[in-house]
């Protein structure tokens, strides 16, 4: 087994400070330099590049809110569509957004449970900092399980092993809040009508004092992730730097798969270390041609696909 550092710091070359270049450095050096002398020769400029663009980055703080309650929305998302700029809102949906100095793109505004808020960048450019998302309208129905016509099964890869762990986090950051927002998952193909009764993901490595997902399901749109399924912020919370296999009761929340392909994905939400130096979780994922793993750097990035299957997996009851 061995670790493979996320298309952020290693095969996309694009470190975000300074200490991520030792990051950078470790987990890559044996594939990407062949000696000393080409690795001070590709530091240099890799530092100028890295402490230019932080000089460059305009920060952006504020909150979101209900628009019918006044009251902050826990978790929001924040992301500009199809670029790897993004963050994630905290309880009392204050967020805090880093971006290039100069840019013109739309920001767009989520939560679960909630209509989308298109911020356009003429707002931006006149202070609006405030976004209201409006609550929509759910109707409420009873998921009725009857266990004679249903038995138990699992959907997703139940092993703990794997060919490589998926590393996602930084090095040397006082906050990784611009990493907030990622997202990683697979497609899962239930056969009959199931019901999910509990959600397990894998942690090969967790190096965080508290760590939280957002458990979402999306339906399959041209192969990629598309119309959100859940109208619940289902979430999962690690503490003291939990690992092994995490889980989530699903039975309050009452959901139910048709038999046609759906995606199930985590979000990182947030995250709190005292140590700026080794922020980072890993989840072990396994080879597979006839398999997809999805990930995005944000909420409104573009989707990547590939050729694997992760250690994530449903109990569920299905007929």
């Amino acid at each position: 087994m061995y670790l493979a550092l996320r298309p952020r710091y290693c095969a996309g070359f694009r470190p975000t400070f300074a200490a991520d270049v030792h990051h950078l450095l470790v987990g890559c050096s044996a594939s990407l330099f062949l000696s000393m002398p080409h690795k001070l020769t590709f530091l240099l400029p890799l530092l100028l590049t890295s402490l230019s663009l932080r000089a460059q980055t305009t920060v952006l703080e504020g909150r979101v809110l209900n628009t019918k309650t006044g009251e902050p929305v826990p978790f929001a998302t924040l992301g500009v569509p199809h670029r790897s700029i993004g963050t994630v809102a905290d309880e009392q949906g204050r967020y805090l957004l880093r971006l290039p100095a100069g840019l013109t793109d739309t920001l767009v505004v989520t939560s679960v449970g909630f209509s989308r808020e298109v911020v356009l960048p003429r707002a931006l450019a006149a202070g609006q900092r405030e976004f209201r998302l409006l609550p929509q309208e759910q109707a409420l129905r009873d998921v009725v399980v009857e266990h004679r016509r249903v038995h138990p099964a699992l959907l997703g890869r139940n092993s703990a092993k794997g060919d490589i762990l998926w590393l996602a986090g930084s090095s040397g950051k006082e906050t990784v809040d611009d990493e907030w927002g990622w997202e990683f998952g697979t497609l899962l193909k239930p056969a009959k009508r199931t019901y999910l009764e509990e959600f397990h993901v894998f942690l090969a490595t967790n190096t965080y004092e508290h760590l939280r997902f957002r458990l979402n399901l999306y339906a399959v749109e041209q192969g990629r992730p598309g119309r959100v399924l859940v109208t619940r912020d289902i979430q999962l919370i690690c503490t003291n730097k939990e690992h092994g296999w995490q889980t989530i009761d699903l039975r309050p929340y009452a959901l139910e798969l048709e038999a046609r392909p759906v995606f199930a994905t985590i979000q990182w939400l947030q995250s709190e270390k005292k140590d700026p130096w080794d922020k980072y979780f890993s989840i072990p994922v396994t080879r597979q041609p006839k398999q997809v793993v999805v990930e995005r750097e944000n909420s409104e990035a573009a989707w990547t696909t590939h050729p694997m299957q992760p250690s994530l997996y449903f109990t569920v009851m299905t007929e």
